[in-house]
Order: C-alpha cells, then sequence, then structure tokens
C-alpha cells in the first residue's frame, strides 16, 4: 500500500478501532461480503478494476453493497434506481465528497469544485460555472471546437502513430481557449505539459484505498523524515503541479486582457465583464478556481472518451462505414467539412458518441459521495459519515437495459429508447453533484468524431501479410480510465 506506515502504527490504529467497535452497537446494514474482525473488508478490496469486483458482488449481494474497511463505511450502488433515489431525490444529504486527505487536502484537489465539499463556497462556484455553460451560452465556441478539430485530424493524417498524443493536445488546447483565450503552441506547451502531470497525479492521489493517511488523518501530521511518510514528499510535489495549472494560465489571461494575443470570447473574460472593476479577494478566489475547475474537468476526461472512439472504430468497421454514410449524404448538401450547427442532421453519429460513452465509461466509478446525515434505505441503516459509490461501469453493461453490452451497437440509442438515453446520463454523476460541462464536453466530442469520420478511415494496423493486427485492450485502473 503507498504510503504504509510501521507495524507498530498499524497495531496500535487497529487496536484503538477494535475498541471502538466493540464499544459500539451494531446496526443493521446492507448485505456485503462477510468482513474480518477489526480490519473488516480491508483484503477484500480490489486492488485494480474495482468496478469489475464490485460488479460481482452487486449479484451476490444486490444493488446496494455494503463494506467497511477500519471503520469506515462504504456503500457502493449498482442501479440505476438506487443511484437516483439516494443521490439524487435525497440530494441535500448525499452531495458532500469524502475526505480525501491525501488528494484533497495535502494535494490541494479539495479546492476545485470536483472533490470540493458540499458548501456554500461549491455552491457559488458551481453557480458561477452553471451560468456560462448551459447549451445556449456555448454556442458562441462553436467555431473554436471546429477549427480546432481539423487542427487535430490533419496532425492524425500527417503522422497517426501520435494519435493520443494530439488528442490529448486537442482537449487541452480547446480548454485551455474556451476558458483563458490562451492559444497553445503546436509542440510542447508548458500549460499542456504541466496539466497532463496534474491529471496523472489526481488518478494516483484520489484512488481509493491507495494512501494510509485517507483512512488515518493524523498521519499527514508526523513528521517528513519518520518512516513511511514517503507519501507526503509526494503530496507536496504534487501540490506544486496543480498550483502552477490553476494560476499559470489564469495570471497569463489576466496580464493579457488587452493584448491581441488573447482569444474571444473566453470564459474567464466574460465572467470579468460582468463582475464590478475591482474583485474582493474573494472574488478573486472564485474566479481562479472555478476557471482552474472548467480546465481540469475538461481535459483528461476528453482524451478517454476520445481514445475510446478510435479504438472503437478500428474494432466495428461496420459501424464506422454507417456513420460516414450518414456524414457524406448530409455534408454533401452544403460542401463544407462537418459542423456542429449539423448535429441535428447526424443522429447516427449521435449515437456513435453516446455508444462511446457507453461502452467504457471515462469514470467507471464516478467521483464517490459522502453522507451528510443518517438516514434509511430499504430498512438498512446508513450511518453519517458513509461513502457512496455508483458503479457506473455495471450500470451501463447491464444487459437488461443494454443487450449484448460488451458490444459496440450506437443503434441501440436510434430507436428512441428514453430509458438508455437517460440511463446514460450517469456518466455524468447524479443530482448536485452532476458534471456542469457535459454541454461543453458532448460539442468537443462530437465534432472531433464527426471530422475524424469525414476526413479518414481508422482501421487496424496490419502485418507483415496484411493481416489487421487484433489485441486485447485492457483499460488502465484509475479515477479516470
Amino acid at each position: 500500500m503507498s504510503g504504509s506506515t510501521p507495524a507498530l502504527l498499524w497495531l496500535l490504529v487497529i487496536a484503538g478501532l477494535s475498541i471502538a467497535y466493540y464499544a459500539t452497537k451494531p446496526r443493521h446494514h446492507p448485505p456485503g461480503p462477510r468482513p474480518l474482525p477489526l480490519i473488516g473488508n480491508l483484503l477484500q478490496m480490489p486492488k485494480d478494476h474495482d468496478w469489475k469486483v464490485f460488479g460481482k458482488w452487486s449479484k451476490i449481494f444486490g444493488d446496494c453493497v455494503y463494506v467497511r474497511v477500519l471503520g469506515q463505511p462504504i456503500v457502493i450502488l449498482d442501479s440505476l434506481t438506487a443511484a437516483h433515489e439516494l443521490l439524487g431525490q435525497r440530494s441535500a444529504i448525499y452531495s458532500s465528497r469524502p475526505r480525501l486527505v491525501m488528494a484533497g487536502e495535502l494535494t490541494g484537489f479539495a479546492q476545485g469544485l470536483a472533490l470540493m465539499p458540499y458548501s456554500p463556497r461549491f455552491q457559488s462556484l458551481r453557480r458561477l460555472l452553471h451560468r456560462e455553460l448551459t447549451a445556449n451560452m456555448l454556442q458562441k465556441y462553436w467555431r473554436l471546437h471546429e477549427d480546432e478539430s481539423l487542427i487535430l485530424m490533419n496532425k492524425v493524417l500527417q503522422d497517426p502513430t501520435r494519435l493520443l498524443e494530439y488528442i490529448r493536445h486537442y482537449a487541452g488546447s480547446v480548454i485551455l481557449r474556451v476558458t483563458y483565450g490562451y492559444q497553445t503552441a503546436p509542440e510542447n506547451d508548458r500549460f499542456l505539459l504541466l496539466s497532463e502531470k496534474v491529471m496523472a497525479a489526481f488518478s494516483l492521489a484520489a484512488r481509493p484505498g491507495a494512501w494510509a493517511v485517507d483512512m488515518i488523518p493524523w498521519l499527514r501530521y508526523l513528521p517528513s523524515w519518520f518512516p513511511g511518510t514517503e507519501f507526503k514528499r509526494k503530496a507536496a510535489k504534487w501540490a506544486q503541479l496543480n498550483m502552477d495549472v490553476v494560476e499559470g494560465p489564469y495570471i497569463w489571461a489576466i496580464e493579457n486582457q488587452d493584448s491581441a494575443s488573447l482569444i474571444q470570447p473566453n470564459f474567464l473574460t466574460t465572467v470579468l465583464s460582468q463582475s464590478p472593476a475591482v474583485l474582493s479577494a474573494e472574488e478573486k478566489d472564485l474566479l481562479l478556481w472555478s476557471s482552474g475547475s472548467l480546465f481540469a474537468g475538461g481535459a483528461d476526461t476528453t482524451v478517454a472518451a476520445l481514445s475510446s472512439f478510435f479504438l472503437a472504430m478500428a474494432l466495428y468497421p461496420e459501424v464506422q462505414a454507417t456513420a460516414q454514410a450518414e456524414l457524406d449524404k448530409v455534408i454533401s448538401a452544403h460542401g463544407q467539412v462537418p459542423q456542429l450547427s449539423d448535429r441535428p442532421s447526424l443522429p447516427y453519429i449521435e449515437c456513435v458518441l453516446r455508444e462511446v460513452l457507453r461502452w467504457n465509461p471515462v469514470t467507471p466509478l464516478g467521483v464517490a459521495h459522502l453522507l451528510t446525515e443518517d438516514d434509511v434505505y430499504k430498512g438498512y441503516n446508513l450511518a453519517v459519515g458513509t461513502i457512496v459509490m455508483v458503479n457506473v461501469w455495471s450500470i451501463l453493461h447491464d444487459p437488461l437495459s443494454f443487450p449484448e453490452p460488451f458490444e459496440f451497437r450506437p443503434e441501440r440509442f436510434m430507436i428512441n429508447d428514453k430509458k438508455a438515453v437517460e440511463t446514460l446520463a450517469c456518466a455524468f454523476g447524479f443530482g448536485r453533484r452532476a458534471c456542469p460541462g457535459v454541454h461543453f464536453a458532448e460539442s468537443s466530442m462530437f465534432i472531433a468524431i464527426a471530422t475524424a469520420l469525414f476526413q479518414c478511415k481508422i482501421s487496424d494496423p496490419v502485418d507483415e501479410q496484411g493481416e489487421p493486427i487484433r489485441r486485447d485492450v485492457e483499460y488502465q485502473t484509475g479515477t479516470i480510465r
């Protein structure tokens, strides 16, 4: 375990937990795997591909699975009904975030929207973002998405071996232009390089169960020279990276508000134009972290989704052919490259986008919620402080909702199946923690997908005999796949 502590410290902690455990009257919890004395389900928690293990548990115990790790209660929801009832209908008490000491406090990610506890500050940040991220408000950025998608495909056609690198550049460039009015450099852009390092750090720092300090918060106060405190050095390094990414483009944009190098419109300039001439310290802080949250939320998730799209097209050439036939028919009417205004006329491409999000969801377990009051669900007691996770991957691979769930079949969304569309929405979160940038993300992905299908043919590489090289693809473990 990363950041593990000496055996003596573990014994002291377990001794303390055992006293608390036996002093507390057992409650009627939801079913789950049988815990061990004192440590609970610690040794049963999966080390990788958590969503698959949790999915197997749900087949045994039902759609609300209870585990306890060193005294921390955790509930895993495995159905859309359970997730909506708790995180949606009871969002007033299910909208906070767990205390992640490593990722949230030591590394500083809790200052951004994703990991911030539910609070007045969270509500202020979300209102600021939501105001500028409605579908209508985002139309002014359509041309920007279209320009960047053409740049992406021109690069890919010149050198397909750098596909993932170019996708990362596309996603980062779009979000930097929209957020700050900043034009990225064609190669090795300073802010993009930093953001890649930070998102990798986030995925590691926020991984459930990876850090002893998340389960034993007082470990953060141990001196850095103490054995087992390597996590403190990692956290300090990642915290500095995080602030460099949040402050770097923000400071650049503030200093260049009157410069010709600033691309308009952009989020930060729009907010400033609607604000007092002199911002208070609180207003500056909100603007800093709202723009930083927009930047962080729009980069890595788009990369993961578009990577899955290119994989799917190589694996399912018949889907690609159908999509290209639709594009040829619609685009020939105006003789141009695809535009976002064509989206209503491209229903199959829309379904390809939806199936990409379903087939291999970007965040298979979403981001964990925290229960802030005692609650009862189906007669089971859920205690305040319970961490609640939704197995998004399992919900989106339920054969009752999506027949042949492991096959890439966009046509499943063509039949106007309202339930399928509503189920897919879980990919963007629940209740008051649902992603405020869903319309922006979809626009960015849709035009990239349409442009790629219009301009090229995507296929597997071939071997020396001209036969396709097919590989079983396993996705990495992490908060973002």
